[in-house]
This record gives structure tokens, C-alpha cells and sequence, in this order.
């Protein structure tokens, strides 16, 4: 089926099978319509065939007789010189007024009653000859062989096989409609197919529709003008020929318009290829932009101004309707307590509405949370100002719940871990000290003292940055702001973990600006967040790889950044990193206790800045920001 809609041979082929089967569909509406109208179906073929040769030569033949009698010509010598042969009775006597026929052979014969008998009679009056009518007359015309006309022939013929075929044209038809249906739903299917299963479309189908639709308009009235023209003015024949003819190019005409809607469907241009769509949306496009301008520009006034905006625009309509008005005192009067009533419930309905934010204010700020402030009908900013104090209880629940988990979180973790650890610990720490002192002598003992010694140590260790990480969350640590330059202090951090660079097989790589760089920080706790990032290294970085850490200086900001390859698979987030006890190393096989970034994180905030952490893949990067200062300032 594919290939059917893309070979242009079977298209063409398609499209000339379509106008045979159109053309013969129309053939057999119009041969039906007129055998029904012409009584093919209620009469014999002997009658058909009589009213035919009675219009076409009986009829024609007295009336040109009477038409002699009328012009005092010899009708025997007319219709001698015509070919065939007749007799005239009146129809009241039934004398006999004129005849040639005397039993010669003839073709067709037929009687036309009643037929009006006039003469030609000069009128005073009108000052030129009139018909009168003078009588009635019965004329029988008897029509020779040799006096019938070929094109007589040719409709008896034509009747003949029309009565014979008078209902197999329903079976042609209906076949003919079948075929051409299947013929135009092939077409509309192939419409715009190309080799290769594209839908491309062609020149016709690029010329706005609007603009092709009236095209075809104005070519069918054209067509209508021109048969009705050859009707009158052309014979049958030449008739025929035009008729034909026109209506051949009509159908290519229509066929390419529906091909063409059908290709415009495909590829959805019907519409946006329109000229009167491309202006209307032109238009809109601007109108909108206007309108939609206008609402900004009135949204974003402030309220007196809006309200100012308001007034003059009311009082310039209300100036212009006096001044239409002047004449009319009473209209004037009418209208003058309209704009007051109108004023008034303005007023009043501004009055109720801060009423009610009045009451809810009040109601929400004596810690009625749960109070919502009916906005039925309320409108424009106090209905948004009002959606927005009934939206107080939602973010002051949310902010309430937050902090009060935060600050439970903590004091549970200050109040019962400190409390209940450091004691303990306190203790098992003087005894190992004092085990230390006795010196034992076995082996196993010592080192058995120096794990817990170590271990203890570590305890203590993460006491401490447990109790600086809640301090440094909530801002309960002092922070002294001073100028600080961000390269001397990490230089001189890499200088102190020198020799821990160099154990865990690391090298540095400084990339510091020459000149200095000035910030405003507490320099005691940004050496503890650069101690923490340094130690996070050490710990976490892959052997044999650099370290780089880097200092750079740009649009009134300085970043510090930290990039190192971690020796353990990172599947966690940079955010979920600064959470307290989350450690990079799930396996956990490393020292560390998960604090240091989270600690790092809150001390660099407690500054000012904002740490951020960056993974991908194996690589570990953390970008610390702060405000820069030019020195001197």
C-alpha cells in the first residue's frame, strides 16, 4: 500500500479513472433524471417516440403553416418546397381550407389540434401591422422519409437506447459512484506522498488557501457564465463541445482543490497557510501585546495610583455624558443620581472590604491561625491581599514545624548525646591514661591501650565537632568579620597538610591569583572550613592523583574551589553530602564522622557565603563563594 501512494503512475492513472468514473456517474444522474421527467418509466417506447417526432417535426411543421397562412403565402408551395405533406380543417365547420396531400407515402404523421389561425392586420394605432386571431384549425402534417431532419433521427435512436437501458443506469451509477469513491479516498491517501514515505507539498498546496479557495470561486462562476452564455448563443452541437469541454477543466480543477486540502490536513497548513489567518494573527499579536501591556502597566500601579487612574477616568466619562446631556436637565438629573448612586456603593463596598481585612488582621495577629477571611466578594488587590493573609497560617505552620524539628533535633543532640557520652568517655580516657602510666610489660596490654587510646580520642574528637556542627547550624557561634585574603590563608593551609598530601600519595596544584584577594570572614572559622575540605582530601582522595585547589576573583565575587578524585564510588548527591553524619564512604571502613562538610557548610553561611558541591562521576568539587572587597575599602 506504501508504494501505491508514492508512484506518481498509478496516481495519474487513479486520476484519469476518476474523471471516466465521474463522468459517467454524472452521465447516468442526468440520463435518469430525464427519462423520470421525460416518463420513460410510466410509458411505451411507441409513445415516447410519438411525443418526440410530434416536438421535433410535427408541431414546428403546422405552426410554420399557419404562420404562411398568416403572411399570405401559398402554404402548398411552402410546404412543397419544405418536403411534406399536410391538410388544414376548421375546427368549427370542419371545411376543409387547404391541403397537397393525396395518399403520397410519408414517415411520421401526427394531428395538431386547435391550432389559433391569425392574419396580419395594419393597426392605425400602433401604426404598424398586428396578429388578429381569426379561427381554429385541426392541420395533419404526414412527413416523407427524405423530410426528416438526421438530428430527429439520431434522438429516436438516442431514445430508443435510453428506454432500453432505462434501469441498468441505476447499476452504472451506483458502480460508477463505488469506483469513483474508492478512486478520490485512494487520491486523498496518496495526496502529497513522495518517494521515500516524506510528505512533501507542491505549488499548489503553498498558495494560501483563502487565496486558492476564492481562485476556484471565481473560476466556477466564470464556468457557470460561460455555458449559460453558449446556450443561447451557440448550436447544440457547439453547445455540447464547450459544455464538455468546460466542465472536463472544472473537475481537474476541484480535484486538485480537495488533493490540496487533503496534502494541507497532512502536513497541518490548512489553516496557518492562510492569508486572512497570518493577518488576523499579526493583528492579534500586537493587539494583544497592547492589551497585554495595559494590564501590566495598571497591575504594577501602586494602589493610590490605580485608584487616582480610576477617578479621572470616571470623571472624564462623566464630563463627557454632561456635555452630550447639557440640553436635557431632566436626562441631566437622571443621570447625575446614577453616577452618585454609583459612587456611593463603590464606596461602600471599598469600606466593607477593609473591614473585613481590618477584622482578620486582628484576628490573625492575636494568633488565630486557623481564621480565613471571606474574599466572596471581594476583587483585584484586596482580593489578593486577602488570599495572601489567609495563606499566612499555611507558611507560619510550615515555618513553626521546620524550626521547631530543628531545634528539637539539636537539643536532643546537645542535651543527650554530650551529656551522656562525654561523661563516660571522660573517664575511660583517665584510666587509659593511667593504665599508660603503669607500664606494663606485655605487649598484647599495649596495644589493646593504644586502641583505646585512639579510639577514645576519635570518641572525643566527634563530641566536639557534634557540639561546634549544632553551635555553627543555629549561629550560636561569635563571628568577629575582618579583611582576610582568601590566597594566604590557603596557602597556608596546604602548607599544614603537607605532609598528609604526601602519605596519602596526593600532590597539590595551587592556582592562586597574583594579586591579593579580599574578603570580608572570621579567619579562625574559615581555617576551620579550609581544615575540614583538607582533611576531607585526605581521607577520601584517590591515591597517586592531584589535588586542585584554586582561587579565582570575578564580577564583585571570590570562589575557592576544592577538586579531588575520590577513591570510593560517589552514588550520593553534593546536597545530600551536608547533611550531618552522611559520609561519602557508605562502607564506613574510613575514619570520619560525617560532620565535617555539614560544619564546613554552616561556618562558611555564618560568613556570608555559600558552599556548593559539584560530583561527577569519581570527581569530588566544592565551591565556596563570598562577597570580594578592593583593598583599601
Amino acid at each position: 500500500m506504501k508504494k501505491l501512494t508514492e508512484s506518481l503512475a498509478v496516481k495519474i492513472a487513479a486520476i484519469i479513472l476518476s474523471f471516466f468514473a465521474a463522468a459517467l456517474l454524472a452521465a447516468s444522474v442526468a440520463a435518469a433524471l430525464f427519462m423520470a421527467d421525460s416518463g420513460y418509466y410510466t410509458e411505451k417506447t411507441e409513445d415516447i417516440r410519438k411525443t418526440l417526432i410530434t416536438d421535433r417535426e410535427i408541431l414546428p411543421a403546422a405552426h410554420s403553416l399557419v404562420n404562411a397562412y398568416a403572411s399570405d403565402i401559398d402554404m402548398k408551395t411552402y410546404a412543397g418546397e419544405r418536403g411534406f405533406y399536410f391538410t388544414m380543417y376548421d375546427c368549427v365547420t370542419g371545411e376543409l381550407i387547404a391541403s397537397n396531400y393525396s395518399g403520397e407515402e410519408y414517415m411520421f404523421t401526427g394531428t395538431a389540434e386547435n391550432v389559433d389561425i391569425y392574419e396580419y392586420v395594419y393597426n392605425d394605432d400602433y401604426g404598424y401591422e398586428i396578429a388578429v386571431e381569426i379561427g381554429d384549425a385541426d392541420i395533419t402534417v404526414y412527413i416523407p422519409e427524405a423530410a426528416v431532419s438526421g438530428f430527429t433521427m439520431f434522438l429516436l435512436d438516442a431514445s430508443d437506447f435510453l428506454y432500453s437501458i432505462r434501469y441498468s443506469v441505476f447499476v452504472i451509477g451506483a458502480a460508477s459512484a463505488v469506483l469513483w469513491a474508492a478512486l478520490l479516498c485512494y487520491l486523498c491517501a496518496a495526496a502529497g506522498h513522495r518517494n521515500g514515505g516524506e510528505i512533501k507539498t507542491n505549488h499548489l498546496d503553498r498558495i494560501p488557501f483563502d487565496v486558492l479557495t476564492a481562485a476556484v470561486v471565481i473560476l466556477a462562476f466564470l464556468s457557470a457564465a460561460l455555458i449559460g452564455q453558449t446556450v443561447y448563443t451557440s448550436s447544440f452541437v457547439g453547445t455540447a463541445v464547450i459544455v464538455a469541454a468546460v466542465l472536463t477543466a472544472d473537475y481537474f480543477i476541484a480535484l486538485g482543490y480537495v488533493l490540496s486540502i487533503a496534502t494541507r490536513i497532512k502536513t497541518r497548513t490548512l489553516i496557518k497557510n492562510n492569508v486572512i489567518y497570518k493577518a488576523v494573527r499579526f493583528i492579534l499579536k500586537y493587539v494583544g501585546k497592547f492589551f497585554g501591556w495595559l494590564k501590566y502597566t495598571f497591575k504594577n500601579i501602586p494602589l493610590v495610583g490605580k485608584t487616582a487612574a480610576v477617578c479621572c477616568a470616571a470623571a472624564a466619562f462623566q464630563l463627557i455624558v454632561y456635555s452630550l446631556f447639557s440640553f436635557y436637565p431632566g436626562t441631566l438629573l437622571f443621570l447625575w443620581f446614577c453616577f452618585t448612586a454609583a459612587i456611593i456603593t463603590v464606596v461602600i463596598f471599598i469600606a466593607v472590604a477593609l473591614q473585613k481585612i481590618k477584622q482578620g488582621g486582628e484576628r490573625i495577629a492575636g494568633g488565630d491561625l486557623e481564621y480565613k477571611i471571606d474574599t466572596k466578594y471581594m476583587y483585584g488587590d484586596f482580593k489578593e491581599f486577602c488570599d495572601d493573609l489567609n495563606n499566612i497560617n499555611k507558611g507560619v505552620s510550615v515555618a513553626v514545624s521546620e524550626k521547631m524539628k530543628s531545634e528539637r533535633f539539636k537539643t536532643e543532640l546537645i542535651t543527650n548525646v554530650s551529656h551522656d557520652i562525654k561523661t563516660p568517655l571522660t573517664s575511660i580516657i583517665n584510666y587509659v591514661d593511667l593504665i599508660k602510666k603503669e607500664n606494663p610489660e606485655n605487649e598484647n596490654i599495649k596495644n589493646y591501650i593504644e586502641v583505646l587510646d585512639r579510639q577514645s580520642g576519635r570518641l572525643k574528637k566527634l563530641i566536639e565537632d557534634l557540639v561546634e556542627a549544632s553551635k555553627a547550624s543555629t549561629g550560636s557561634l561569635a563571628v568577629n568579620l575582618a579583611e582576610s585574603d582568601v590566597s594566604v590563608l590557603l596557602s597556608q593551609t596546604v602548607g599544614e597538610f603537607d605532609e598528609r598530601l604526601k602519605a596519602a600519595g596526593l600532590t597539590a596544584v595551587l592556582g592562586l591569583p597574583e594579586k591579593p584577594v579580599l574578603i570580608m570572614a572570621d579567619g579562625r572559622h574559615l581555617w576551620r572550613v579550609f581544615d575540614n575540605l583538607m582533611n576531607n582530601i585526605c581521607k577520601y582522595s584517590q591515591k597517586g592523583t592531584r589535588v586542585y585547589l584554586d582561587v579565582a576573583e570575578s564580577s564583585g565575587t571570590v570562589t575557592v574551589i576544592f577538586k579531588n578524585i575520590s577513591a570510593y564510588e560517589l552514588n550520593i548527591s553534593g546536597e545530600e553530602l551536608t547533611e550531618r553524619f552522611v559520609r561519602g564512604d557508605r562502607s564506613r571502613n574510613t575514619e570520619g564522622s560525617g560532620l565535617g562538610l555539614s560544619i564546613a557548610r554552616s561556618l562558611t553561611e555564618l560568613q556570608d557565603g555559600t558552599l556548593d558541591i559539584d560530583i561527577d562521576g569519581d570527581l569530588f568539587k566544592v565551591t565556596l563563594t563570598f562577597n570580594s572587597i578592593q583593598k583599601g575599602s
